[in-house]
């Protein structure tokens, strides 16, 4: 393989997301159906930290021109970022494997993609879903959270679609992977929502189909009607997507499904408890409950707290009301970071630990 795609995947490693390195170089076969040779070399002299088109240029030995017309086709393609610096103009830089340039990807992805990374997923790449703080965070159905309670606005899904000017969905490459492996499950594909604070955001997108913020709301109404979790980035701002997951396809819940890594993801701030005397023991919130937390003892609903999540899923079917959601106490409340900034700096702590 292309020594430049071992260079990237070096620098890919050193973002605290993870790209880790394997035997059997699946992860570089995977960097070659995105990257040419020459564009992986280019994307290698690349970091988190943004570069301005004349110190690539310099850095590449490159003319200005070329280099701002194959870092341009990268960003078209995906791969890498670039924003706007005052006093600097553009500046381009890395973007994680996951999430990032892997969930742009879904509209292009074939089967011997999906397949090189089914093997790299089980490889190696399972082994970031264990790293601290988790990659995505639980956030509750509002519904299923009491009037009455306090909640910390980065608990509300609300608060983001609130805040956003666009909203959009894609498909969940989560589950485009798995269908084009044989191994797809029966939900619905077209709900990943993203929002924007820029008026307009996605109405010239290929791959995003825009939608009014009540649209937005009805998809996470229809995931919850389906028993998906919301989760989203583990930071209280900065937050600009919804994933409606299930253990079946989620590479985040798969972590915890097929490795038993309790820390896959981040738990909301609530858990799940029962009132003996209302549960009528139909046992619908058994097949609604994704992490295995309740079962029946003597015909009663029993919650296993260290095994719930807080998505809430379990209280909006059940029909008399013997589930709600309690919300943990101070003690046992680990607010999320403050930004994804302040995520990378403790994700990349416990990575070098």
């Amino acid at each position: 393989m292309n020594n430049n795609y071992q260079k990237l995947a070096d620098e890919l490693d050193r973002i605290p997301n993870g790209f880790p390195r394997t035997k059997s170089g699946v992860e570089l076969r995977l960097l070659a159906k995105l990257f040419t040779p020459d564009d992986a070399a280019l994307a290698a002299t690349l970091s988190m930290e943004p570069k301005s088109l004349t110190e690539i240029a310099e850095e590449n030995k490159m003319e200005e021109v070329e280099a701002k017309s194959r870092l341009i086709g990268m960003v078209k393609r995906g791969l890498i970022d670039l924003k706007r610096e005052e006093g600097r103009g553009f500046v381009f830089h890395l973007i994680p494997f996951v999430v990032g340039f892997y969930e742009r990807q879904n509209a292009k992805i074939d089967k011997e993609f999906a397949e090189l990374f089914e093997q790299y997923y089980h490889e190696r790449f399972h082994e970031t879903m264990l790293s601290q703080p988790s990659v995505h965070r639980i956030i509750p159905l509002e519904k299923a959270i009491p009037v009455n309670i306090d909640v910390m606005p980065y608990e509300k899904a609300s608060t983001y679609l609130d805040q956003a000017q666009s909203w959009g969905v894609l498909d969940c490459i989560c589950r485009v992977q798995k269908k084009l492996i044989g191994q797809g499950c029966d939900h619905t594909i077209k709900n990943c929502l993203v929002f924007s604070p820029k008026p307009g955001a996605f109405q010239k997108s290929e791959e995003i189909e825009s939608l009014t913020r009540e649209e937005a709301l009805e998809i996470l109404a229809e995931a919850d009607r389906e028993g998906l979790v919301h989760s989203i980035n583990n930071a209280q701002t900065e937050v600009y997507y919804v994933c409606n997951c299930c253990t079946c396809s989620c590479g985040v819940l798969r972590g915890m499904v097929e490795y038993g890594s309790e820390n896959s993801i981040a738990r909301s701030d609530f858990y799940a408890v029962v009132d003996p005397d209302l549960c009528s023991g139909c046992e619908a919130c058994l097949d609604r409950c994704a992490f295995n937390a309740m079962e029946m003892v003597d015909g009663i609903c029993e919650v296993d707290r260290a095994s719930c999540y807080g998505c809430g899923l379990c209280i909006s079917t059940c029909e008399t009301e013997a589930l709600s959601l309690i919300r943990k106490s101070p003690e046992e409340l680990t607010p999320p970071p403050v930004d994804d900034e302040a995520w990378r700096r403790v994700r990349a702590a416990s990575r070098n630990n």
